[in-house]
């Protein structure tokens, strides 16, 4: 191992040796860094689709200062692509190399509605994780089109997941590996937000995951089902100029040899879907047939009645006001976007609830949402009922997550914990800042825990004395404590509150995070009932 003041520190790895940098985060803790250490084949030419391949060995030292390579990505709102299809690539970051036992290791799996994200420190940087004795991953995986693609055609070895396929691949590499980074490959925990969670979801119901991690952190993502929309393989190709018919030998041999960053560029949803709600295209499946790397193959409601990962502790939570992302657009261009909430009130329905019905079905349905918590549906609506809808959102995801929970409950033999993040800061809920054009905005929003975890682009350095230093130093330690422990309480929040894992009793009990520590019961838990119903005469089961 690397002597511990080496500043460009040597690591050797089970396909060649890395060589890294020696760092500081913003409160002068050391740390070392490797960026862009490959753990697959890059996914491109005949390969572009696939499912990933092994690294190749290299010979010499690999360079691993710079920032790698992040999968191949539209700017939303710029209308030009940025990344690369060569994107499997691993961020490591390393507390210390000399410990009296390994460190334990947390693998993270970014956001972004499966289309965005990437796992660079310089937008999620480690830094106030690297207070801790511990070691952080962040996994690049495939995005879009390109890790999502499925077809039924079995000749074709594209039956979907590859962007999961990646993370599992990840993941193999690392318990490899952990060792050479002074990691224990035995306390590997998996967490990821948003559409990474729901990622971490999945691979919990995957028996192909069993032994790659001992603990996960789900964080504001569920989804017990997955349902994509139809043709989205033929779509895509007739929307880069395919005349052909939709047979799936022949739409595959179109995309594989498309431009790719047309590929990222294409957009799929048409105007109406879009007012309806529909933001997501490509995301993960259950495949169409076995192959010996199927992820899923049934949904997780099913799998995760006998999964492995029943015996694996989790922490799970959400934003006290997540669904304030799901009203952004009528908070800052009301006028545009309150028509479509008017005309489509299935807009507002849980997606397992929008797949199910039939059109009609769904609009009446998403009136009965609107009725119970806007009191108002149709030209009813006004902005005035942005918070109610904020509410809705906010319940919608709460309900999902409480789909997961009932599935723990009855199935799981180890501790599953629940949090709700609600601090309410004025300037450092980072994402709620950026996306509001109002300055007075308030609420915590989706991805606005992150700001206590990471080190973002508009981070700044607190005082110590501010509320908000104290909270980073609290999540770190619990987020830590549980990756090392498989217990949440430590050294700094076991005098405040003792977080107990969930039981039966209803309302569900939870640690607030907030300007203080607080267990409390769950203040979404009464309009839960509501959805349950819903859910009870539609036939789906909850778990």
């Amino acid at each position: 191992m690397p002597s511990e003041n080496e500043t460009s520190p040597v690591v050797q790895t089970t396909h060649g040796k890395v060589r890294g940098a020696l760092l500081k985060s913003p409160y002068c803790s050391p740390f070392y860094a490797f960026d862009g250490v490959p753990y697959a084949q890059p996914p491109v030419g005949s390969l572009r689709f696939k499912e990933p391949r092994e690294v190749k060995p290299w010979s010499g030292i690999l360079d691993c200062t710079q920032p790698p390579n992040f999968c191949l990505q539209s700017e939303k709102y710029v209308g030009k692509v940025k990344g690369s299809e060569d994107c499997l690539y691993l961020n490591i970051s390393v507390k210390t190399f000399r410990s009296a036992k390994p460190l334990p290791i947390m693998v993270y799996v970014h956001g972004g509605a499966f289309r965005r994200g990437d796992n660079l420190r310089q937008s999620m940087g480690p830094d106030y994780l690297m207070t801790e004795d511990v070691i952080y991953i962040a996994i690049g995986f495939r995005l879009g089109a390109f890790g999502y693609l499925s077809f039924s055609d079995p000749s074709l070895g594209i039956p979907g997941n590859a962007g999961l396929k990646d993370i599992i691949q990840a993941l193999r590499w690392i318990k490899a590996n952990a060792g050479n980074f002074n990691g224990d490959p035995e306390r590997v925990t998996l967490f990821g937000h948003s559409s990474g969670s729901v990622s971490v979801q999945w691979l919990l119901a995957s028996p192909q995951t069993e032994g790659l991690f001992q603990k996960a952190i789900p964080m504001a993502g569920y989804c017990m089902e997955l349902y994509r929309l139809p043709n989205l393989e033929y779509r895509l190709a007739k929307n880069l100029g395919y005349e052909g018919e939709n047979i799936d030998k022949k739409v595959y041999e179109f995309l594989l040899k498309a431009d790719p960053n047309k590929l990222a560029m294409a957009d799929v949803l048409t105007p109406e879907e879009k007012k309806k709600g529909e933001i997501l295209d490509f995301i993960p499946c259950v495949e169409p047939y076995a192959t010996s790397g199927a992820v899923v193959l049934a949904a997780p409601t099913e799998l995760l009645r006998t999964s492995w990962s029943n015996r694996i502790p989790i922490v799970l939570g959400t934003c006290s006001e997540d669904g304030l992302y799901h009203v952004m657009g009528l908070k800052n261009d009301g006028a545009k976007v309150l028509p479509a909430f008017q005309e489509y009130p299935e807009r507002v329905l849980p997606w397992t609830l929008k797949w199910h019905y039939d059109s009609d079905q769904k609009r009446q349905v998403g009136e009965q949402f609107l009725d119970y918590f806007c009191q108002a549906h149709g030209n009813q609506l006004t902005l005035e009922h942005a918070d109610a809808l904020e509410k809705l959102f906010t319940h919608n995801l709460v309900h999902s997550q409480n789909r997961l929970i009932l599935s723990r409950l009855a199935y799981a033999k180890a501790p599953t914990y629940l949090y709700r993040f609600a601090f309410d800061s004025p300037d450092f809920n980072l994402y709620r800042k950026r996306c509001f054009l109002d300055v007075n905005q308030r609420g915590v929003c989706h991805v606005d825990e992150l700001s206590y975890l990471f080190v973002m682009p508009t981070t700044f350095k607190l005082e110590k004395s501010r509320p908000e230093y104290t909270a980073i130093c609290r999540m770190v330690a619990m987020w830590v404590s549980f990756a090392s422990t498989s217990d949440p309480n430590c050294a700094i929040t076991k005098p405040l509150v003792n977080w107990k894992p969930l039981t039966q009793s209803e309302p569900h009990l939870l640690l607030n995070i907030d300007e203080e520590l607080k267990i409390i019961p769950q203040p979404e838990f009464s309009k839960l009932k509501f959805y349950d119903r819903l859910y009870d005469q539609a036939d789906i089961p909850l778990f």
